[in-house]
């Protein structure tokens, strides 16, 4: 019983484990493999929750474990890998302490904005059906993507210099911090059964995920996480009108 009680805290774990390698990685200059890394954790963060469900092994313990898990895997990792995207941008303002170059550290506040996320998730018992803010794992995943689709468009030097551009990177800070701690209604992404009534604005988002993944590859990432805000904005409001 014991053991069955753990496998989902187990998973969390690896989950932690995940976005700790990931800031190393990100640290060492393998912005690829950091972000990778975030994915793992992202996939393994959604078994954890999935399996301790199918197992009827939720806990007090397991929920607090999967926040601390969150905060460094889908906060801090990001975090690195902003700041060491920051630090490659051209022309950036040459404040510093000593040596060490001050505006990279904007990118804290996307750890500052997820610990208050979630904490506030960890104290509302009405966010287990529907969230308030964008979710931290989606924030994670989303600068996660961006060394990846870099990488992908590497030969589209416009495309490049656009998104190392500092302020490109510090509006994406600035927007994905801001989501975090409103209260903007967000669609839980638990499916409780499969029936098309009650779900349909979740399987628009999985149909459309899959199709704009095919299309776009990583690039896809960004605009997913724009249709679920939308999505989520569009559900909110026709159950205030059907209400």
């Amino acid at each position: 019983m014991r053991i069955k009680n753990n496998i989902p805290n187990l998973i969390t774990l690896l989950n932690l484990i995940s976005g700790s390698i990931a800031i190393i990685l990100a640290f060492s200059g393998e912005m690829i493999l950091a972000s990778w890394f975030i994915i793992l954790a992202a996939i393994l963060d959604f078994f954890d929750g999935m399996i301790a469900r199918l197992l009827n092994a939720r806990s007090e313990i397991g929920a607090q474990l999967d926040s601390l898990a969150d905060v460094i895997s889908f906060g801090l990792a990001p975090s690195v890998i902003m700041y060491q995207l920051i630090l490659q941008s051209p022309g950036i303002p040459s404040w510093s302490a000593g040596s060490v170059p001050l505006l990279p550290f904007a990118a804290l506040l996307l750890v500052v904005s997820g610990a208050f996320r979630l904490a506030k998730f960890n104290t509302d018992p009405g966010q287990e059906v529907e969230f308030k803010g964008l979710p931290i794992p989606s924030t994670g995943l989303f600068i996660a993507a961006l060394p990846l689709i870099i990488n992908q468009y590497r030969e589209s030097e416009g495309l490049i210099k656009f998104i190392l551009n500092y302020y490109t990177l510090l509006a994406i800070i600035l927007f994905l911090s801001w989501l975090m701690v409103s209260n903007i209604p967000m669609i839980s992404l638990k499916f409780k059964y499969l029936k098309w009534k009650g779900n349909t604005y979740r399987f628009i988002l999985l149909g459309s995920s899959i199709v704009l993944i095919l299309l776009f590859q990583y690039s896809a990432v960004p605009m997913i996480i724009f249709l679920y805000i939308i999505l989520s904005v569009a559900g909110t409001y026709s159950t205030n009108n059907s209400s």
